[in-house]
């Protein structure tokens, strides 16, 4: 049986707020993400961590807007499905979780 609850769609809008990312945050979500890029990454961190505009992080780095956009349209997808993930982990951590393996 499938849930459309655990598929994620282009239609979801989760967005994540310019500045508002911790950097630890930033940098674990970078090591599962697909995206390689140097100059990709550190504009992304300029945007999510530091607060950066689009455009200033586009200019600072030398990136077009189109191949900004569609990174952080990446990044935003490992977020979301990072985000599903969490009551899985946090399922597994719990009491009654370790009782019933027994």
């Amino acid at each position: 049986m499938r849930d459309n609850y655990f598929f994620l769609s282009k239609s979801q809008n989760e967005s994540l707020m310019p500045g508002k990312m911790s950097e630890l945050h930033f940098w674990l979500l970078i090591e599962i993400s697909p995206i390689h890029s140097e100059k990709i990454i550190l504009a992304l961190k300029d945007f999510l961590v530091m607060g950066y505009s689009r455009k200033e992080v586009c200019e600072r780095h030398n990136i077009s807007s189109g191949y900004f956009s569609g990174a952080l349209g990446r990044f935003q997808r490992v977020n979301a499905t990072v985000a599903q993930l969490m009551p899985f982990y946090i399922q597994m951590k719990s009491p009654a979780h370790f009782s019933n393996a027994s």
